[in-house]
């Protein structure tokens, strides 16, 4: 771990599911979901989807953690007690309106939290911890590289300590 630089462990660009900033979150649900699949009862898969823009650049990250706080708004439309007050109907109106919510309106920008491809592993470990995430997009010469994972460092922490 101690000689090892980011693009060591990243996953690259290409093995990585994408969708345009423009799809849907339903799309993208359904574009995450294809990209899972099933071991003997455990899902294994990326839990994000990389995020293009209009000229096929990545622009953004779309982890799982984004889906589900954008999901969890929809349940507000079946509660009777946000329907019960004066306000409520209200506000599950603009619900419904925002139900079109496109990626680009919940995808964590690219610019927001990045590594460089060579940045030693504990930089990259220190990045993720400081930033609160799970994944990290991995720049090389300006350019996305690939993505590296908690997973990625987790399956050689070991080297660590000894």
């Amino acid at each position: 771990m101690q000689n090892k630089r980011a693009a060591d462990i990243m996953v690259p660009i290409k093995s990585y599911v994408t969708i345009g900033e423009e799809a849907t979150l339903y799309e993208a649900i359904k574009v995450l979901q294809g990209a899972m699949h099933s071991e003997g009862g455990a899902w294994h898969g990326h839990r994000s989807v990389l995020v293009l823009g209009k000229d096929e650049q990545l622009v953004g990250i779309l982890t799982m953690r984004g889906l589900l706080r954008a999901a969890g708004f929809k349940s507000l439309d079946d509660d009777p007690e946000i329907k019960a007050e004066s306000w409520g109907w209200y506000y599950v109106n603009q619900l419904r309106e925002g139900a079109r919510v496109r990626v680009r309106d919940v995808m964590r920008p690219l610019e927001l939290y990045t590594v460089d491809a060579g940045a030693p592993v504990w930089e990259v470990a220190l990045a993720l911890l400081r930033h609160r995430v799970n994944s990290l997009p991995v720049m090389q010469s300006g350019k996305p590289a690939g993505i590296v994972r908690v997973i990625d460092i987790f399956t050689i922490m070991d080297e660590y300590f000894f």
